[in-house]
C-alpha cells in the first residue's frame, strides 16, 4: 500500500501547505460569523469533552461509497469540494469564548485536503480501514475542519471514497446524505442525492439563531420541564445516570446476524400492532434489567431530531440523548400490552429530545449534585424492515449466528446496542466486559434471536416469562 500524488491541481502537499496557511489565519472572524452551536452540536461537544482526547478518533463516523466505473480521479475531487462548498459543516471550526462555545464558518479552500492511496484489489472492508487509518489523529476543532476524505484507488483508478467526520459535524443521517450527493456528483445513481443535489441546503447556524430565537421557546420550555418532572418522580438511585463512561476503558462487542430474526421482529411487529422498534426495545428492556440486576432502568434513545421542516436534512450532527426510564416490575403481564407502553413512552421522549444540554446539566448539578451520565444506549436503524406472511416457526435458525466483532470504540457507554439494516438485521451489542462477560454477551444476544421467532407465533408471551428465559441464559454462562 502506498501513497499517491493526485496531480498539481489536488496535491496532498500543496494542500497541506494551503491548510498550513488556513490555520495560521490572524485576521479576526468579524461578529456576523460568530455563532452559538446548534444544541446537537453543544451536546457532542460537552460529552466528548469528559472522554480523553486521544479516544475522540473512536467516536468518528465513516461510509464509504464507490466510484463509478468511468469516473476519473479529477471527478472525484471536484466532487468532494462541492460538498465542502454546499455544506458548512464541513468548512466549520469551533471555540470555546467567555459567552460560551462558537462556531465560524470558513470559505471552502481552493484545494480540498484529500488523501489518495493506491491500493490493488482492495474491497469496501479494506477501503473502510484506509479511510480510518487517515483519520487516526485528533480532529483540532479549532485549527482543522471535521472530515477527513480518503480516496482508495486500483492501478491510479479511483474504487472507493472514505469520508470520515467528526461527529460534532455530521451524524448518521448527514454521512447518507453527503454520500448520496457525492454518488450523483460522480456521476453514479442515488435518486435521494439527485433530490438534495436539486435543494439550497439549510445549514447549521441558521438552527442554532432558530433554536434560541422567541419562535422556538415553547420547546425550549417544554424540553427543561421534562426534565425537571424526570428528576422529581425519579428516585436519585436511578435516574440519571453517573457519568463514569471515561473512567474504565475497556469494551467488548459482538453481533447477532439472523435473516430469521428479521423476518420474525416484523411478522411480531404486526401480530402485536406494535411497531418493530418498539418490540425490540421492550425486549431490550427485559434484557438490560436481567444484566443490571434491577426491575427500574433507564435506556438512553437517540433522538434523531428531524421531525420539522425545514432542518430534516441538515448535515450537522442532529442527535441527542433522550432518557427513557422504564419499570419492568410495573409492567403489564402481556409482552404486547407492555411493548405498546414503551413505544408510547419511547415517542414521549423523542419529542423532547432537543435541547440546551448546559441548561440541563446545570439543572442536575443543582438537584443531584452529580455530573448527567447517560449510559444503556439503544439506537434502532433497521427502518427497511416490513411486515412479513405469518413466520414458520420451524425454519431458519440455522441461518443466525453470533460472531466476536472488534468495537471501534473503547470508551463511553457500558452497554450500546444498535439495531442495522439489511437482510440480516445485525444486532451489534458493545458493552463493558465487567458488565457482561464475553460468554454471556454472545448468550444474550442468542437469547434475542430466540424470542423474536417465539414472539413471532406467540402473541401471548407474558413479560415475566422473556425475564426467566433471558434470566436462564445468562445465567448458564455466568462465571
Amino acid at each position: 500500500m502506498s501513497g499517491s500524488d493526485p496531480g498539481p491541481a489536488v496535491s496532498i502537499d500543496t494542500c497541506e501547505r494551503h491548510l498550513n496557511r488556513h490555520r495560521g489565519r490572524t485576521e479576526p472572524v468579524s461578529e456576523a460569523d460568530r455563532t452559538p452551536l446548534t444544541f446537537g452540536q453543544l451536546s457532542v461537544l460537552r460529552i466528548t469533552a469528559r472522554w480523553p482526547t486521544d479516544r475522540w478518533p473512536e467516536t468518528y463516523l465513516s461510509v464509504v461509497v464507490p466510484v463509478p466505473a468511468e469516473c476519473p480521479l479529477d471527478r472525484v475531487y471536484a466532487g468532494l469540494r462541492s460538498l465542502c462548498e454546499r455544506h458548512e459543516s464541513l468548512r466549520t471550526h469551533f471555540a470555546e469564548t467567555p459567552r460560551g462555545p462558537i462556531q465560524f464558518v470558513r470559505p471552502v479552500e481552493d484545494r480540498v485536503r484529500i488523501a489518495t492511496i493506491e491500493d490493488p484489489g482492495a474491497d469496501e472492508s479494506a477501503a473502510m480501514a484506509i479511510g480510518r487509518g487517515q483519520a487516526a489523529e485528533l480532529i483540532d476543532r479549532e485549527r482543522d475542519f471535521g472530515r477527513r476524505f480518503t480516496v482508495v484507488t486500483d492501478g491510479g483508478r479511483p474504487r472507493f471514497v472514505v469520508l470520515v467526520c467528526d461527529h460534532i459535524a455530521a451524524d448518521g443521517f448527514s454521512l447518507r446524505r453527503l454520500s448520496g450527493e457525492l454518488t450523483v456528483l460522480m456521476g453514479g445513481d442515488d435518486p435521494e442525492g439527485r433530490r438534495w443535489l436539486t435543494e439550497t441546503p439549510v445549514q447549521p447556524r441558521e438552527l442554532a439563531l432558530f433554536q434560541r430565537s422567541d419562535a422556538n421557546r415553547s420547546s425550549r420550555t417544554a424540553a427543561l420541564a421534562h426534565w425537571t418532572r424526570l428528576l422529581d418522580t425519579l428516585d436519585p438511585g436511578v435516574f440519571p445516570v453517573p457519568d463514569h463512561g471515561d473512567q474504565d476503558p475497556g469494551r467488548i462487542e459482538a453481533v447477532l446476524r439472523s435473516p430469521g430474526a428479521r423476518s420474525a421482529l416484523a411478522t411480531a411487529a404486526e401480530r402485536l400492532g406494535v411497531p418493530a422498534h418498539g418490540v425490540l426495545l421492550a425486549l431490550s428492556s427485559v434484557a438490560l434489567a436481567v444484566v443490571s440486576g434491577t426491575a427500574r432502568v433507564v435506556l438512553t434513545l437517540q433522538s434523531s431530531n428531524r421531525f420539522r421542516l425545514p432542518w430534516q436534512d441538515l448535515v450537522s450532527s442532529m442527535n441527542q440523548y433522550a432518557p427513557l426510564p422504564l419499570d419492568i416490575g410495573a409492567a403489564p403481564d402481556g409482552f404486547g400490552r407492555y411493548a405498546a407502553s414503551v413505544q408510547a413512552a419511547a415517542l414521549r421522549s423523542y419529542r423532547f429530545g432537543a435541547y440546551d444540554i448546559d441548561e440541563v446539566t446545570a439543572l442536575v448539578r443543582a438537584e443531584r449534585g452529580i455530573e448527567l451520565g447517560f449510559d444503556n444506549f439503544y439506537n434502532f436503524m433497521a427502518q427497511d424492515i416490513m411486515a412479513a406472511p405469518p413466520y414458520p416457526a420451524a425454519s431458519g435458525h440455522a441461518s443466525a449466528r453470533v460472531e466476536a466483532t472488534l468495537p471501534n470504540r473503547q470508551v463511553g457507554p457500558r452497554f450500546d446496542m444498535r439495531v442495522r439494516g439489511g437482510r440480516e438485521m445485525p444486532v451489534v451489542i458493545r458493552t463493558d466486559p465487567r458488565v457482561l462477560p464475553e460468554d454471556r454477551l454472545h448468550s444474550l444476544l442468542s437469547w434475542y434471536d430466540q424470542e423474536l421467532r417465539r414472539l413471532a407465533v406467540d402473541a401471548e408471551v407474558s413479560t415475566q416469562a422473556l425475564y426467566a428465559t433471558c434470566e436462564s441464559a445468562v445465567a448458564r454462562t455466568a462465571s
